[in-house]
């Protein structure tokens, strides 16, 4: 059974489907198809990425690295700490394409019901980025629920359990979760520890 909670948010976990989902964002809503990427890239909060501001990312750009302030739980308190991501390369190549026409006082995605004149306006609202994601997850048929700005930051997390040898003490790491099992909740991994302790009883049916 699904959990309920602000952190619900499936995890997508074949590359396919994020590769629809990426082509079209791109032909959807271009802005929120930068910040799917980004979020891809580093597993950051959805409250993190619609802060991101054009002088961010050309400074991610010169130095291959993106900074923000994140929170880790240390004996039960958020402890604040500064989470680095190096940017791959085919990222840098998207973004520095994206930004090379923009001021560095925009935000990546700004609002149209924001406060200001565009394109200074305010950034837009993490709830209405997620609705962005879920309408083009739910048209695609990848899943038909529990779709938000979290889908990102659990597949990248998903993805890098993966490639590093399902060592969930990285990813725990990586996200400041004050123990494994809060990881393999997070990025969707009960699911798929049910689903190989049946295939493994399969040989034990007569």
């Amino acid at each position: 059974m699904r959990k309920k909670g602000k952190n619900a948010a499936v995890t997508i976990k074949d590359p396919k489907d994020l590769q629809r989902i990426a082509n079209r964002l791109k032909q959807y809503n271009y802005r929120a198809y930068i910040l799917w990427s980004i979020a891809i890239n580093t597993g950051y909060r959805g409250g993190d990425l619609v802060k991101l501001t054009v002088e961010d990312i050309r400074r991610a750009i010169q130095t291959g690295e993106l900074s923000v302030l994140e929170e880790k739980t240390v004996n039960s308190r958020k402890v604040p700490f500064t989470r680095t991501v190096v940017l791959s390369n085919k990222l840098i190549s998207i973004l520095r394409d994206y930004i090379k026409d923009k001021n560095d006082a925009e935000y990546i995605y700004w609002s149209t019901k924001g406060e200001g004149i565009a394109p200074f306006k305010d950034h837009i609202e993490r709830e209405s980025l997620g609705k962005i994601f879920r309408k083009v997850i739910i048209e695609l048929g990848i899943a038909n629920n529990s779709i938000g700005v979290h889908t990102p930051r659990k597949t990248y997390g998903y993805f890098q359990y993966l490639e590093h040898d399902r060592n969930i003490h990285l990813v725990q790491k990586l996200f400041g979760h004050s123990k494994p099992s809060v990881t393999m909740d997070y990025i969707g991994l009960d699911n798929d520890i049910l689903e190989e302790s049946a295939e493994r009883m399969n040989k034990y049916v007569y």
